[in-house]
């Protein structure tokens, strides 16, 4: 399997401590404009921890590290090893800083790169009639 890299460059990081917040650079301030303290927002992680040329050859897994979880591809799992090392969280701001956004805990490293920010919107993020499966863990 061949990879063809392309370049994503980091809007912000994940920094943890008492509260958890994404730290935007400054060349991307401006970019936060119009979000507001309640808003839910999609936060896209790229997790650098498992960028490793052979994690990214695993494509089946045990959910949540369990040996006892049979086997999924990644793909229909959460795991951080996969091709490409994307994550996706749906937070809420709880407040805004120059520079920092304050959001609900998540399971990201200190330091994990931001790639980009999204307002959640219900009818595109929860279309209706759509059936919610069981947990992908």
């Amino acid at each position: 399997m061949e990879f063809e890299p392309f370049k994503i460059v980091p809007v912000g990081y994940v920094r943890g401590g008492p509260e958890t917040y994404i730290e935007i650079l400054p060349g991307f301030w401006e970019a936060t404009e119009g979000l507001t303290e309640g808003n839910w927002i999609k936060l896209i992680l790229w997790f650098h921890e498992s960028d490793r040329p052979e994690k990214r050859k695993i494509l089946k897994v045990h959910p949540q590290g369990d040996p006892e979880n049979p086997l999924r591809g990644v793909f229909a799992t959460r795991s951080p090893v996969r091709p490409n090392p994307i994550a996706i969280y749906t937070v809420r701001i709880h407040r805004i800083e120059e520079g920092r956004i304050y959001i609900d805990d998540i399971d990201a490293f200190d330091g994990t790169p931001v790639v980009d920010i999204k307002p959640f919107v219900e009818s595109l993020d929860c279309p209706k009639g759509t059936e919610i499966r069981g947990d992908p863990k």
